[in-house]
């Protein structure tokens, strides 16, 4: 284990967000991800980020569906498709748009979801100075305040180690995603739909925003089917509050 890794993994140990089997056996290493051929199909891959936040691939039929960049106006509709159906998400959130939707975020958490941290206004973190990776954070966990859950995503999945480093001794545990939609283009309803059911795998890890009225239509035509398959929806293990 290098010494970044281990000053990585001591930080998450003491926010207690890492059992002590991911320390000694999948330790994140945040330098050897987000390669450019990943990056290209919008996957970030560091090594272990999937263990350390989910566990170990799950052979269930559970899915982590994930929204980031909200609370919009969309996403109190979205939140009455996913009651109908029991199914819990993860959102994660943005700070400039949740300082206003502060009753919203107890709802969310009272239905059982996780309100995790997207930042403050979506930089892309890997470029700005270190004091403003922690103001960004900083903020939006103090807006999210009760309701927050102790996870991040970094906005376009960009994280290195100084990122990862400034995140964890936050008490957030970077999350990532092994699917998405690309629902930040325009596509029609049927294609989001049929981009959804191409990333149903069991442990699949989905990224989708609640801020797009075709994303929110796709998922609540989805919901039944994926019921039906037998496939029950969670939250992401590393946002989940006590």
């Amino acid at each position: 284990m290098d010494v970044v890794t281990t000053v990585i993994v001591a930080a998450a140990t003491a926010s207690g967000l890492l059992s002590a089997t991911t320390q000694l056996h999948d330790p994140v290493q945040w330098n050897k991800g987000s390669g450019p051929v990943q990056m290209k199909k919008g996957l970030p891959n560091p090594p272990g980020w999937y263990r350390a936040a989910v566990g170990k691939r799950p052979q269930e039929k559970v899915l982590f569906l994930t929204f980031d960049d909200g609370p919009s106006g969309l996403t109190r509709g979205l939140l009455k498709s996913l009651k109908k159906y029991h199914a819990h998400a993860t959102f994660f959130v943005t700070g400039n748009s949740s300082q206003s939707q502060r009753k919203l975020l107890g709802k969310m958490r009272k239905q059982g979801h996780a309100v995790g941290n997207h930042t403050w206004s979506h930089p892309r973190l890997t470029s700005v100075p270190t004091r403003r990776v922690k103001s960004e954070l900083g903020r939006t966990s103090r807006v999210i305040g009760p309701a927050a859950s102790p996870c991040m995503r970094p906005p376009y999945g960009l994280i290195n180690e100084r990122v990862a480093r400034a995140s964890l001794a936050a008490g957030l545990q970077p999350v990532l995603w092994t699917a998405h939609i690309e629902d930040w283009a325009p596509h029609s309803l049927s294609w989001t739909i049929q981009r959804l059911h191409a990333a149903t795998k069991p442990g699949a890890v989905i990224l989708m925003h609640d801020t797009h009225p075709q994303t929110v239509a796709a998922v609540r035509a989805v919901l039944p089917r994926w019921s039906k398959m037998g496939y029950r929806f969670a939250v992401i293990p590393a946002c989940e509050t006590s």
